[in-house]
C-alpha cells in the first residue's frame, strides 16, 4: 500500500526515526557539553546554565553549586552559559559594551573597564578572567568528551561481543569489474597495497573508498608465488548496508567468509582496539574531506542532520531485517542487534561532531583555541576588530555549510522515492 506513490512503511518509520536521531542527538551534545561543563568545574569557573536543546525550556533545576540545569524546546544542540557571557558563544556581557562583538571576551582593552563591574570573588569564577591555558582545557574539552564516549562505545562492545576479523583473502571476484580485468581470482591473499601492508579485508576496502579512482599497485600471494598487479578502482552505484544508494569506488571483490574469525577482546586489549578505530575514522574523514577538496571525491555525499536521522532510524529498525539472517530469530535478539547498530553509530556521530568542532572556523571550538593559540603565542589576544571580522566569517561558513548538507539530503531522500 502507498500514499502519493510513497511506501506506507515510510509513514510508519517516521515516528521511529525521530525519536531514535533525537535520543542519538542528545546523548552526544550532553556528552559533548559535559565536556566543557566538567573541566570548567575543575578548574573553579562558574557554570550559570547547562541546556540541552535551545529556546523555551520545558524543564528546569537548580543544583547545590547555582547551575540552572535546562531541557530546552529545540532539541538540535545545546550549550554551557558560563558566568560572565551574554549567550552560548561566550560573547560579552553587557556589563561592559563591547563593539563589534567577538569570540573573546573580555575584548582587547577592555579588561580593567570589566573587572572594575566585578567583585574579586566574581572575578575568580570567571571564564574570561582565566589564563589562557585553563579556557584552552574548558574549549578542547567538548571535543575531547565525544572522542571519549567512542572510545568506551567501542571498548565496551569489543568486550562484550567482541570483534569480527576477516583475513584480506579473496573470496570471489564480480565479472566484468576493475578486479577481474586486473587478473584478480578467488583465493588470492592481499599482502599490500601500494606498498603498504594490508592484514584485515577491511584495510583494502578503506584505501579503495579513499583511492579517488587512482591506479593501485597491489602485492597478492597466489599458490604461494608473489604477483604484483596494477587495478583502478571504478566508481560504482552501490548500496550501503541500510539499502540506501550511494556511489563509491570499487574493485569487485568480496572476501573469503571462510577466513573470518571472532575474537572477544580483555579491557586493555579492547581500549587498544577502540582508539584503533578512534584513528581510522578521523583519518577517514580527514582524507575524505581532502579528496573533496581536490575534487577527487564528490562533495554530495556530506550529509547533514536529516542524514543522521535517517541513518538513526535505519539503525534502530536493522534488527529486524529478516533478510540477515538464515533463520527467523526470536523478538529480543532482533533487538539486541537493532541496539548494537544504534550505539556503534552513537560512536561514529559522537567523532564526527567531535571532530567538526575542532575545525578552525570562529564561533566553533577550533576557532577559539585558533584565538588562544594566537594569545599564548603573541601574549595578548587578537585585535578585536580581527575578531569580529572572523566571527561573521565563522558564522557565514557554518550557515553556508549547513544549507548544503541540508540540500544534499533533501536531494538523497527526493531519490528513495523517486
Amino acid at each position: 500500500m502507498s500514499v502519493a506513490g510513497i511506501p506506507l512503511e515510510s509513514f510508519l518509520i517516521l515516528p521511529i526515526t525521530l525519536a531514535a536521531f533525537l535520543v542519538l542527538l542528545m546523548i552526544i551534545v550532553f556528552i559533548h557539553e559535559y565536556g566543557h561543563f566538567s573541566v570548567a568545574r575543575m578548574l573553579g569557573i562558574r557554570v550559570d546554565v547547562f541546556s540541552i536543546g535551545f529556546g523555551k525550556p520545558l524543564l528546569r533545576w537548580i543544583d547545590k553549586k547555582g547551575t540552572e540545569w535546562r531541557i530546552a524546546a529545540l532539541p538540535l544542540g545545546g550549550y554551557v552559559k558560563f558566568f560572565g557571557d551574554l549567550n552560548a558563544a561566550s560573547q560579552a556581557s553587557p556589563a561592559v559594551e563591547q563593539k563589534p562583538a567577538t569570540t573573546q571576551f573580555p575584548a582587547p582593552g577592555k579588561e580593567d573597564e570589566l573587572a572594575q563591574v566585578m567583585t574579586p570573588e566574581e572575578r575568580k569564577v570567571c571564564f574570561h578572567f582565566k589564563p589562557v591555558w585553563a579556557r584552552a582545557m574548558v574549549v578542547a574539552a567538548g571535543p575531547l568528551a565525544n572522542f571519549v564516549l567512542a572510545v568506551a562505545i567501542f571498548a565496551a562492545l569489543f568486550m562484550a561481543l567482541g570483534r569480527g576479523v576477516l583475513e584480506p583473502v579473496v573470496g570471489a571476484v564480480t565479472p566484468d569489474s576493475a578486479a577481474a580485468e586486473a587478473g584478480i581470482e578467488p583465493g588470492d591473499r592481499i599482502v599490500s597495497v601500494d606498498g603498504r601492508e594490508i592484514t584485515q579485508f577491511d584495510q583494502l576496502y578503506d584505501l579503495v573508498l579513499l583511492s579517488g579512482g587512482d591506479e593501485m599497485r597491489i602485492q597478492i600471494e597466489r599458490a604461494g608465488q608473489a604477483v604484483e598487479l596494477a587495478v583502478t578502482p571504478r566508481r560504482i552505484e552501490d548500496e550501503d548496508r541500510y539499502g540506501n544508494k550511494i556511489e563509491r569506488w570499487l574493485l569487485g571483490i568480496g572476501p573469503d567468509t571462510k577466513s573470518y574469525s571472532f575474537k572477544k577482546y580483555g579491557p586493555l586489549e579492547a581500549i587498544g582496539e577502540a582508539f584503533g578505530e578512534l584513528n581510522r575514522i578521523l583519518s577517514l574523514t580527514v582524507k575524505f574531506l581532502g579528496k573533496i577538496i581536490l575534487g577527487k571525491e564528490d562533495a554530495k555525499q556530506l550529509g547533514g542532520p536529516i542524514k543522521m536521522a535517517q541513518y538513526a532510524g535505519q539503525s534502530v529498525m536493522s534488527g529486524f531485517d529478516e533478510s540477515r539472517y538464515t533463520e527467523p530469530p526470536g523478538f529480543w535478539l532482533m533487538l539486541k542487534m537493532s541496539l548494537i547498530d544504534f550505539i556503534s553509530l552513537a560512536a561514529v556521530v559522537s567523532v564526527s561532531i567531535g571532530f567538526l568542532n575542532l575545525l578552525p572556523v570562529p564561533v566553533l571550538d577550533g576557532g577559539h583555541l585558533l584565538y588562544y593559540a594566537y594569545e599564548a603565542v603573541v601574549g595578548k589576544p587578537l585585535g578585536a576588530r580581527v575578531q569580529a571580522m572572523g566571527f561573521r566569517v565563522g558564522i557565514v561558513m557554518l550557515a553556508s555549510l549547513m544549507i548544503f548538507v541540508t540540500w544534499n539530503d533533501i536531494n538523497n531522500l527526493l531519490s528513495i522515492f523517486s
